[in-house]
This record gives C-alpha cells, sequence and structure tokens, in this order.
C-alpha cells in the first residue's frame, strides 16, 4: 500500500508504523526527534515526518512521485479508451 506523505497519524499510529510505543513516540517527540505538530493538544505526524526520522524521505517521496505519475498515465489511458469506445 503506497502512503501519501501527507497522511496524519495520532502518537499510537506513528508508534504502530515506527514499531514504538506510544510513550516512546511522545519522548521522540518533545526530545524533537521526530517533527510533528500539537491540534488541540495532540500530536500529530505526518508520514513524511516518520520518514525523515526513519532516514528514508527521499526514496519515499521519489516512490510516492511514481506512484502519481502511474495513477495519472492509467488515468488518461481510462479516459482515451472511454472516448473512444463512445466514438465508435
Amino acid at each position: 500500500m503506497i502512503t501519501a506523505p501527507d497522511e496524519t497519524f495520532n502518537v499510537a499510529g506513528a508508534g504502530v508504523v515506527l514499531g514504538r510505543s506510544e510513550r516512546q513516540v511522545l519522548r521522540y517527540l518533545n526530545e524533537e526527534r521526530l517533527r510533528g505538530s500539537k491540534a488541540s493538544g495532540r500530536w500529530m505526524v505526518t508520514a513524511l515526518h516518520i520518514w525523515e526520522f526513519q532516514g528514508i524521505a527521499d526514496a519515499m517521496l521519489e516512490n510516492w512521485r511514481n506512484y502519481c505519475r502511474l495513477s495519472e498515465a492509467e488515468n488518461i489511458n481510462i479516459e482515451n479508451q472511454m472516448v473512444t469506445t463512445s466514438g465508435e
């Protein structure tokens, strides 16, 4: 499954992705080792923040760009097929 860079996770979700406890994720956030933002008093972390923490942001962003390009190309092909089929 492809995850968008702006997908957000709460502390528990970030812990699942990172394989860490909520307490450990909170420690990373408080130490500013993991970037995040507080919304209504709760930490939120994006997939991009997690990728940066893991040191894989560049590779994952490239994967995301490729996925978007392929998805766009597939959509164009589907649209072209629909036009061709309806024009017969």
